[in-house]
């Protein structure tokens, strides 16, 4: 796993409630999760904004159920189209590295602080939304689930504009918050970076698929795991409320394909823990 200095984690996990620190150092990437916006933002217009919703797929590479799970979710896609958006979560003791063929490693601290918040014990398993499920739900709710989403109730409409450096290779994603209808609750935003098109080999039944192709992989939280905190964790917003916010990463020392990857953001109530908005925006 591509672990975080003890020192570095024991600041990040403290920093899930805290949001105190702004920098985190791993093997392979710097992390800086509070910088200056410097992007200027279109206005939001209501009538094209819609809610989206969040589906946060735990899986693993020698899971041999999860590619039936990998088939529920591209099927919930072609759907849904833009409005899901899914993050995987490579999670649990079948997504260790064994031997020479499943050596890769697909983890990441985040999602482990994740699936153990959930109480996630068997995979695939899936949370909507964040909407808590002792255990997550099995793929054959999956469906069910997802239609059960209050669309109806847009609360904020969330930007996000990327810049992308090719010679450094950082990445820097700007969010603006604008606020739709009054809510009472303090909001959080969270940013991850997720990863298509990653070919190594997966478990199907009883077979080693040595070019499946790994998709919505979480690579980094450019936040802390559960989010930053906006206006310092104050409540009250009302309608036309903006907020922004911005953090960048270094994939210069990373294996990870800028044009496979995108930002995921989401907002949701720090009271309920529930979604209320996510956006996906390509990194190029």
């Amino acid at each position: 796993m591509k672990k975080i200095s003890t020192l570095v984690f024991a600041l990040v996990f403290g920093c899930l409630l805290l949001a105190g620190c702004d920098k985190i150092e791993g093997d392979f990437y710097e992390i800086v999760n509070s910088e200056d916006v410097t992007v200027e933002f279109p206005p939001v217009d209501p009538s094209t904004v819609y809610r989206k919703v969040l589906l946060e797929e735990f899986t693993g590479h020698r899971c041999t159920n999860c590619p039936a799970g990998h088939a529920v979710l591209e099927s919930l896609h072609q759907q849904y189209g833009d409005t899901l958006v899914t993050v995987g979560i490579h999670y649990g003791s079948l997504a260790k590295p064994v031997g020479s063929v499943f050596n890769y490693d697909f983890r990441t601290e985040y999602g482990d602080l994740i699936g153990d918040y959930y109480t996630i014990d068997a995979i695939p398993a899936a949370i909507v939304n964040r909407v808590y499920e002792f255990g997550g739900w099995s793929r054959d709710h999956w469906a069910n689930v997802v239609s059960e989403v209050d669309r109806s109730k847009v609360y904020a409409a969330l930007q996000v504009i990327n810049e992308f450096n090719e010679h450094s290779k950082k990445l820097k994603a700007n969010v603006k918050v604008t606020m739709l209808k009054d809510f009472v609750n303090p909001l959080r935003i969270v940013l991850f970076v997720i990863e298509d098109g990653i070919v190594k080999p997966q478990k199907d039944g009883d077979q080693d698929i040595l070019d499946y192709v790994h998709n919505h992989v979480l690579r980094a939280s450019l936040t802390n795991t559960f989010g930053f905190p906006l206006r310092n964790g104050s409540a009250l917003w009302v309608a036309s409320d903006t907020e922004t916010y911005a953090a960048s990463i270094s994939l210069a020392n990373t294996d990870w394909v800028p044009e496979n990857c995108s930002v995921v953001a989401f907002l949701y109530d720090e009271t309920t823990e529930e979604v209320i908005q996510v956006e996906q925006v390509p990194v190029k």
